[in-house]
């Protein structure tokens, strides 16, 4: 080695006793510290050994070629014994060589860091869809650290030191060690016991430090992170200014780029997400009426009127478990029947396209039902959407899913799964049918609720596009038809 460093000559010792077998456990550790850690030692290992090597085989060939070594001449019985030593002799030599040889090659051409260990595991996921990462996206899968992209669904991941993590689509989650996480964009919730007080969750404006506690965090276009704790204490530190603030049960703070302020999640607007086609063109007999169609209507009722979070283009619907229910939503669908006037309704379908509206977290409302009513009280059906209220709306009754019963008629319900982004859902069968051929004044008004409940701790309000989305299709109804009489009364 041309240059000295000032490990030169106890990498030289440590060498030394590798080849002469007398390598303690403690000297075994320092030469791998020195020689992952040094491009040089690795450099003069791996020619030291080489050497060593050289000198092995060298040997063993004289010891088969050349001229014995020794001047002494062995007893005349032994010189049959010869051949098969010179043999042993050679072969320990290449042995030995080869040995060498092999690791040095290795250390030399080993990673200057060992791979990443497993440090969590992804124990559920619910319509996930994944976009491009780093980390294995099946159920049950182990992983290191790395990068996880959840495109649409919710995702759970349990930390090696027992910290949980929910992840909402879309997000981007990387995840370093057993106590720390970066959510680079996109929403969690972190549920965090004893044993793994002191959990980190970094992001782009605020580093987030749990002491204990259950919080979620949004993180907005990479220079926002909306903070909420739910139960217990998170110390979060916001990184242009350095200040780090506690924040205790029921705190919610925005940490923007260059402010620190409190905020309501529950006054956020609903978020505009633009995807989806509308219905392919309908063939013969069959009628699309929506509510952009005539007297058609939309609207949705919540008790606390003017709200600051009303959405002109969504239909917002929600069912708490909170105290406070002025936050509970339920809409109403108003649909003009002249298309079919004279008709007779033998098929039908209700369609409604769900949408993010960015309010509230999934991981707080499970895979929700929702259900359809049909107002049978038809002098109710005149019900102004300009006008309408949680007051004054058609058959409408306290609570989240609570409508009155003499006044309107079970018509359907469906699903929508914990995480689903978008969508379409409806309802169809006879109680439909039968409720669109019974009406009498060329209206038809449905009521759309959520029966699932959600946790009452900034729980998801669920969004459908009404007819003024501006890209997304509104309430419809899908009609196959034939002319009364005939055998069609």
């Amino acid at each position: 080695m041309n240059e000295q460093h000032p490990w030169s000559d106890e990498l030289h010792a440590l060498c030394e006793a590798v080849v002469e077998a007398r390598l303690t456990p403690e000297q075994s550790q320092r030469l791998e510290q020195l020689v992952l850690a040094q491009p040089e030692a690795r450099r003069f290992y791996v020619e030291y050994l080489h050497q060593h090597a050289c000198l092995h085989w060298s040997s063993a060939e004289s010891a088969s070629e050349g001229p014995p070594l020794l001047a002494l001449r062995a007893p005349e019985a032994s010189e049959a014994l010869r051949p098969q030593r010179r043999r042993l002799f050679w072969a320990a030599g290449v042995l030995a060589a080869s040995v060498a040889l092999a690791v040095g090659v290795w250390l030399l051409w080993r990673p200057t860091a060992s791979a990443s260990p497993q440090l969590a595991t992804l124990t559920s996921g619910k319509t996930c869809k994944w976009d491009s990462g780093s980390l294995p996206t099946e159920v049950g899968a182990r992983l290191a650290s790395g990068r996880l992209r959840l495109a649409e669904g919710v995702a759970r991941i349990v930390f090696d030191h027992g910290a949980e993590v929910t992840l909402e689509g879309p997000a981007d989650l990387e995840l370093v060690s057993a106590q720390r996480c970066v959510l680079h964009a996109g929403r969690l919730v972190a549920k965090v016991p004893p044993a793994a007080i002191g959990f980190t969750v970094d992001t782009p404006t605020a580093v987030l430090k749990d002491l204990g506690t259950e919080f979620g965090v949004n993180v907005r276009d990479a220079q926002t992170a909306d903070v909420q704790v739910f139960n217990g204490i998170v110390d979060v530190q916001h990184r242009a200014m350095g200040q780090t603030e506690r924040l205790r049960t029921g705190k919610n703070r925005r940490f923007a780029t260059n402010a620190v302020a409190d905020f309501d999640p529950l006054a956020e607007k609903p978020a505009t997400v633009v995807p989806a086609l509308r219905p392919s063109a309908e063939g013969e007999r069959v009628v699309q009426i929506s509510t952009a169609m005539g007297r058609g209507k939309d609207a949705y009722v919540q008790p606390l009127f003017p709200s600051p979070h009303s959405s002109d283009i969504l239909l917002l619907v929600k069912n708490t478990r909170s105290v406070n229910g002025d936050y509970n939503r339920k809409a109403y669908i108003g649909l003009d029947l002249a298309p079919v006037a004279g008709l007779k309704v033998i098929d039908a379908q209700l369609s409604i396209t769900f949408t993010p509206t960015g309010m509230g977290f999934a991981s707080e409302v499970p895979d929700a039902t929702f259900i359809v009513y049909g107002l049978t009280a038809e002098s109710l059906d005149d019900w102004d959407e300009r006008a309408i209220r949680w007051s004054n709306a058609p058959a409408n009754r306290p609570g989240g899913d609570a409508v009155d019963p003499a006044k309107v008629v079970r018509l359907g319900t469906f699903d929508i799964a914990q995480g689903a982004l978008q969508g379409t859902r409806g309802i169809s069968g006879d109680a439909l049918v039968d409720f669109l051929n019974r009406d009498t004044n060329g209206l038809a008004t449905f009521i759309l609720v959520r029966e699932t409940k959600g946790s009452g701790r900034t729980d998801l309000v669920h969004g459908f596009a009404n007819k003024r989305h501006p890209s997304l299709p509104p309430p419809t109804l899908k009609l196959t038809v034939v002319p009364r009489g005939r055998g069609n009364p």
